[in-house]
């Protein structure tokens, strides 16, 4: 009986000592209210104008508004219309993330960076910047620009929006042109 009185007492004082207790509050890193966003949503879009003109519609899965650092920040996959000077579409530009700097209306588009213009060339590259108030797409990584019979290699890339108007740097590439050989 003796034997039992003890085993029974120290099967409740393991049972109370192996329950947990309320833990006072962690001295780990504290959330600093300057990280956090202004103002956040989800499947949102963003316009950009100049002088009252679109210039482009820009369409993300997560948008974040830091006001503090000027900044908006696009996530989950970005999608991006720009419009010429008459207002008319002329090219797209998909990405997965994104930054719009506030103060400029400047994008800096990254991660697998595509945009199509509407008369079918196509850039891609891993990171991208549209300069608003020269309305340029500028790009100062490696980029591949393919039009119907042409595919370019570069190390940097500048160009209008409708991508009519370009430069590559250190060009490589191949063409499927057909060049005659007979006069």
């Amino acid at each position: 009986m003796k034997i039992f009185r003890l085993s029974l007492i120290l099967l409740v004082i393991i049972i109370i000592s192996s329950c947990s207790t309320p833990q006072e509050e962690s001295n780990t890193s504290k959330i600093d209210n300057k990280d956090l966003p202004d103002q956040e949503s989800w499947q949102s879009s963003v316009t950009i104008t100049k002088e009252g003109r679109l210039v482009a519609e820009i369409k993300a899965g997560y948008i974040a508004s830091y006001s503090k650092k000027n900044e908006t920040i696009l996530g989950d996959s970005i999608h991006v219309d720009f419009f010429n000077r008459e207002g008319k579409h002329n090219s797209v530009l998909t990405a997965h993330s994104g930054i719009v700097f506030n103060q400029t209306t400047n994008l800096m588009a990254t991660g697998n960076v595509v945009v199509i213009s509407d008369s079918g060339m196509v850039l891609k590259t891993e990171e991208l910047q549209w300069d608003n108030k020269m309305q340029k797409i500028i790009s100062k990584v490696p980029v591949v620009f393919m039009s119907k019979t042409d595919t370019i290699f570069g190390d940097s890339f500048i160009s209008d929006p409708d991508l009519k108007n370009y430069e590559i740097y250190n060009t490589r590439g191949y063409s499927k042109r057909l060049i005659p050989l007979d006069k």
